[in-house]
């Protein structure tokens, strides 16, 4: 499974007050550090075994997966946002809409409405648009994606590191994908997620 992750700036740019708030780890002070702290905590939750379909397609697990890749460092982790952002469904309607995801995914699986690659990106997608926690949304649903790939007896993703691009060029395409997906064309997402 892909590790990658999107930094928003340089690494060394100190976390400011609100970038800490309900961090747990009081020696972390840049955005390297937090990276650094993220990856490991992540690094260990991905130990585990991948669940089946069944088990992944429940709200209840997703929030859980979300606890163990970022519960050593956020206070938050596994926790439905309580803020409007300017991604993402409104904080009101996280818990129904990611009910209706895992609904329907286990719908998409149970009638084999979809190829798997392409149920298993649709299912990231809609998972990334909802948009349910203050923080690793991105990584924790191509993770998510990854884990039902392999219950559908795919390999877990790329997500582009065959690319071969800079992490600024990589986030660029990665996020065209997301947007061309938002406008009904899936396919370069899911060419993405093999790449």
């Amino acid at each position: 499974m892909s590790d990658w992750q999107f930094p928003q700036d340089s690494g060394h740019t100190p976390l400011s007050e609100e970038d800490r708030q309900g961090l747990l780890l009081s020696h972390v002070a840049s955005r390297n550090d937090l990276n650094d702290a993220e990856q490991r905590n992540i690094t260990k939750a991905l130990r585990r075994r991948a669940p089946s379909a069944d088990k992944l397609l429940d709200d209840m697990f997703l929030r859980d997966l979300h606890k163990a890749m970022f519960g050593d460092a956020w206070e938050w982790a596994g926790k439905y946002r309580q803020r409007v952002t300017n991604i993402g469904v409104a904080p009101a309607h996280i818990a129904t809409d990611l009910r209706m995801l895992t609904g329907d995914a286990a719908e998409w699986v149970a009638r084999g409405h979809f190829e798997p690659d392409e149920l298993a990106v649709r299912f990231h997608h809609r998972l990334v648009t909802i948009h349910p926690f203050p923080d690793g949304n991105g990584r924790h649903s191509r993770i998510s994606a990854d884990y039902l790939a392999q219950a559908l007896r795919r390999p877990p993703f790329t997500w582009g590191d065959r690319l071969q691009l800079e992490t600024d060029a990589l986030r660029r395409t990665y996020l065209t994908a997301l947007r061309t997906a938002d406008r009904g064309d899936i396919s370069p997402l899911l060419s993405f997620a093999r790449s």
